[in-house]
């Protein structure tokens, strides 16, 4: 009786040698971003890779994806300079609002809230900037 004790002893050590816990807390990528848990309740609308100079680049949203009262720019993979972001409407309206920035890779913008009640964007514009030679920047679009 002792042998067979100390034989499912052994293998029962030996099962949990290398055993893990799992990660605290759920991780999602559709709240978090960079690593910063505090995207919570935001969604990602829209994204696009950006290189050189450029006078515009549109970032196309689409009506399928909601409706949304602040928006976000999460920028990763390179500085971006932007002169003017405008928030362009499904309904044609277009609103600008002042955000002038010099991106570093890993930052965000402050969250934009929209004008009036919630509203389905068609895209968003980046005006007048760009990208270090030879780099390339991905901005993503945040809704909420």
């Amino acid at each position: 009786m002792t042998r067979l004790s100390f034989v499912v002893l052994v293998g029962l050590s030996a099962c949990a040698v290398g055993y893990a816990p799992p990660p605290a807390g759920p991780t999602s990528p559709a709240t978090s971003v960079a690593a910063h848990p505090d995207m919570t309740g935001w969604r990602l609308m829209g994204d696009a890779w950006v290189t050189g100079p450029f006078e515009r680049q549109i970032i196309r949203i689409g009506k399928v994806e909601g409706r949304f009262a602040r928006v976000m720019l999460v920028v990763t993979g390179s500085t971006l300079e932007v002169g003017d972001v405008v928030i362009q409407m499904v309904d044609g309206q277009r609103w600008s609002p002042g955000l002038r920035h010099s991106f570093a890779d890993g930052s965000r913008s402050r969250a934009v809230d929209l004008p009036g009640h919630v509203r389905f964007i068609r895209g968003v514009e980046l005006a007048h900037g760009g990208v270090p030679p030879g780099a390339r920047a991905h901005v993503e679009i945040w809704g909420q």
